[in-house]
C-alpha cells in the first residue's frame, strides 16, 4: 500500500491547538493556523520507481539489487508496469523478490514523479548503488538562475493553463518514502514470503500561498528571491541542503498568476466579505491565492536566505492609491530587532499573510507555516514580521 499527501477533500484539523499557544510571528501573541488544503495535482502519482536494497548480514552496506521505474496507474494503455489506483491518494503496487534475496536484509524506496533513472542495481549485492549513495541523490529539476524563471518547473506543471492532469505537461510533485513493515524499514527475508509493506510519501517541494488580509489591498506583483535551484530526492539529516541559489533573478510565481501579477498587470484586490455574517475562515479562504509559489528546502542566512517580495497599492485617507513594498524573509523577529534565520522545509505550507485586518494605511506582512500532512499542524513560524507604511512613488 502506497498513501500520498491528502487530496483536497481533506482538511487538516488542528491537531495541536489545546496542547500549546502558539506565537506569532507579528506580535508575540497566540493565533491558530487556518487549515491546509490539498489538491489532486499535489498528491497524484504519475509514475513510480521501486528500488530494492539489500545486505547479506546484519550491519552491511546495502547495494541497490533490483529496481523498476515507469510504473504506472489507473486504467490507461501504457506499456510497462503497473499498479492500481485505490483512488483517495492511495496506490498499491506488487513486486516481484527474488531467489538470492531470501535470508538476506532488505529495504525498499519509492521515488515518485521523478522523470530521470536513479541508481545502479546489481544482483551480486555488492556493486550497485549504495543506500547512503542512493539518498542524497538530487531531483533531475533543476531552477536556472535565469530571467523568467516559473515555479512550475519544479510543481511538476500542476498549475500551467487549466492545470489539467491529462495534459502531457503535467509530471506531478516529486514524493519520496520507506516501504515499512509495521515500524521497521528493514526487512529480514528468512524464508519466501509474501511481504505487505505499507509507505508514505512526501513531496521534496514545500508551497507558499499569499493571503490579503487588509480591505482595498491590491497585491500587484510577487517574486522569490534567493531560493534553491535543486533539491534531493530524500529528505536530508540535520541541515543538510542542496547546493545552488538563485541570486541573480527572482523565481515567478506559476503560471496560473501570470496574467494577473507582475509589472503593468492588473493585479488581485482584496475581495470583501458577501455578506455581515459571513464567517472569517471563509473570507480569508477567499481571499487566499493558493499555490503561488513552490520552492524547494534550503539552509537560510545571511546573504542567501529565501525572500518573498511582494509590490501592494492601498488607497491613502484622501482615496489616492499609493505604491509600496516589501520584503519577506524566512527569518524571526524579536523585541529586539532580527532574530534567528528559519529553514525552508520540504513537504511545508507557508502562507505570506499581507495586512493585520486593520482599515489604516499601514502593511504589515507575516509568516504563517503548516505540516502540509493531515493531523499535523505546526506552529506559526518563527518568521519575519516585515511592515510598511505605502508611500508614494517619486
Amino acid at each position: 500500500m502506497i498513501r500520498t499527501p491528502s487530496p483536497d477533500a481533506v482538511v487538516n484539523p488542528d491537531s495541536r491547538a489545546e496542547a500549546e499557544d502558539r506565537e506569532t510571528a507579528a506580535d508575540g501573541g497566540t493565533d491558530t493556523p487556518a487549515a491546509a488544503l490539498h489538491e489532486v495535482q499535489e498528491w497524484t502519482v504519475k509514475q513510480l520507481g521501486v528500488y530494492i536494497f539489500m545486505a547479506k548480514n546484519a550491519g552491511e552496506a546495502y547495494h541497490l539489487v533490483q529496481k523498476t521505474e515507469g510504473i504506472t496507474f489507473g486504467t490507461e494503455e501504457t506499456e510497462g508496469p503497473k499498479g492500481t489506483d485505490l483512488g483517495n491518494g492511495e496506490y498499491s503496487y506488487t513486486e516481484p523478490l527474488e531467489d538470492y534475496m531470501i535470508g538476506k536484509f532488505l529495504k525498499v524506496l519509492l521515488v515518485a514523479n521523478e522523470g530521470t533513472e536513479l541508481g545502479t542495481a546489481n544482483e551480486d549485492g555488492t556493486s550497485g548503488t549504495t543506500l547512503e549513495t542512493f539518498k542524497t541523490l538530487t531531483a533531475g529539476a533543476v531552477l536556472e538562475d535565469s530571467e523568467g524563471q516559473r515555479a512550475d518547473l519544479i510543481s511538476g506543471g500542476a498549475y500551467t493553463g487549466e492545470g489539467d492532469l491529462t495534459d502531457g505537461t503535467y509530471t506531478g510533485i516529486v514524493m519520496s518514502g520507506t516501504a515499512m513493515k509495521g515500524t521497521a524499514e528493514e526487512i529480514h527475508l528468512a524464508s519466501p514470503a509474501l511481504l505487505e509493506l505499507e509507505a508514505l510519501l512526501t513531496r521534496n517541494v514545500a508551497r507558499i500561498d499569499i493571503c490579503l488580509n487588509k480591505k482595498k489591498l491590491t497585491l500587484k506583483k510577487a517574486v522569490l528571491r534567493t531560493t534553491a535551484r535543486k533539491a534531493y530526492i530524500f529528505p536530508q539529516t540535520g541541515t543538510d541542503a542542496a547546493e545552488g541559489l538563485m541570486l541573480s533573478h527572482p523565481l515567478l510565481p506559476v503560471l496560473k498568476y501570470a496574467e494577473l501579477l507582475g509589472d503593468g498587470k492588473p493585479g488581485i484586490t482584496y475581495q470583501n466579505p458577501a455578506s455581515d455574517t459571513e464567517a472569517e475562515e471563509v473570507t480569508r479562504d477567499r481571499n487566499t491565492l493558493k499555490h503561488v509559489f513552490y520552492l524547494y528546502e534550503q539552509v537560510n542566512a545571511e546573504g542567501s536566505c529565501a525572500t518573498v517580495e511582494v509590490t501592494y497599492t492601498l488607497p491613502d485617507a484622501d482615496g489616492v492609491e499609493q505604491t509600496g513594498v516589501l520584503e519577506i524573509p524566512f527569518r524571526k523577529t524579536t523585541t529586539e530587532g532580527k532574530g534567528d534565520y528559519v529553514n525552508t522545509t520540504r513537504n511545508h505550507l507557508y502562507t505570506v499573510e499581507l495586512g493585520d485586518g486593520s482599515l489604516d494605511g499601514k502593511v504589515t506582512a507575516r509568516i504563517v507555516v503548516q505540516d502540509w500532512e493531515p493531523n499535523e499542524i505546526h506552529e506559526f513560524l518563527p518568521g519575519d514580521d516585515s511592515e510598511a507604511v505605502a508611500e508614494p512613488e517619486p
